[in-house]
């Protein structure tokens, strides 16, 4: 029987978790995914768990917001190998911009906004992606768990040429992610009740190495400490030697 999105059991969560760490070198273990792989099960699992202790989120609430999203997402899973789980995950979409869920549900209620110009996005362009999860679990919070996922799909944005994300985030998180970046991260419009959250804040997230070099070294001195702990998957260990080699821009 197939796996379910978003309500796998525990027993479900370590077979895949043990199955995709066996034979790796030190605890964490970083994984990039596409929706048809037992990592993005992972994936979905981690934001189930912890989009239901933060917000209230059901899995069939999850299903019913995300379900059509699945087929363009793209994940990225820490992996712990001493607890054989998930313990955080960032997922992506990927599509023409007018797609993005940050432009389609700004453009309802409670915002009722053209979230486009202001994203300085037509709708065709496929340079951005739509910053949907990046959920850490409680028990693994303030270890660097968010900035290894943030560093992770940094480097697999960039190897894809994208320059930019969107998204609605919980102020919480967003405090966190502005202080990462320096201030690369702009409001597009007001904090509102969302999805179950008390204040969230529609966004978008430079992140072009040719022109922003503060930005790029900053990230790179988190991959540089990230690489200590952490092995990276084969899919995305060649993007993250990319990434770590990309000199800085020469300023005009």
């Amino acid at each position: 029987m197939a796996l379910e999105p978003f309500a796998l059991t525990r027993v479900e969560s370590s077979r895949l978790a043990r199955s995709l760490t066996s034979g790796s070198a030190g605890r964490l273990s970083a994984h990039l995914a596409g929706p048809d792989d037992d990592a993005a099960l992972l994936s979905l699992q981690v934001t189930a768990t912890v989009f239901h202790d933060s917000f209230g989120n059901t899995p069939e609430l999850l299903r019913r917001e995300y379900a059509d999203l699945l087929p363009s997402m793209t994940h990225v899973v820490v992996l712990d190998r001493v607890a054989q789980a998930p313990v955080g995950a960032l997922i992506l979409q990927e599509g023409p911009a007018a797609s993005l869920k940050t432009v389609v549900d700004v453009a309802a209620p409670p915002w009722s906004l053209p979230a486009l110009p202001a994203l300085g996005l037509s709708p065709d362009d496929r340079n951005a992606a739509d910053l949907l999860v990046m959920a850490v679990d409680a028990a693994f919070r303030n270890r660097g768990i968010a900035q290894l996922l943030m560093y992770s799909g940094w480097v697999a944005s960039v190897a894809r040429g994208l320059d930019r994300w969107t998204a609605i985030l919980d102020d919480g998180l967003l405090r966190g992610l502005d202080q990462l970046t320096a201030g690369a991260v702009v409001p597009i419009a007001s904090s509102a009740p969302y999805l179950g959250s008390p204040g969230s804040t529609p966004i978008t997230v430079r992140m072009d190495p040719a022109v922003d070099g503060d930005l790029l070294s900053r990230m790179q001195r988190v991959g540089r400490l990230a690489e200590r702990t952490t092995a990276f998957c084969p899919r995305l260990e060649p993007d993250r030697v990319a990434f770590q080699s990309l000199a800085l821009p020469v300023a005009a």
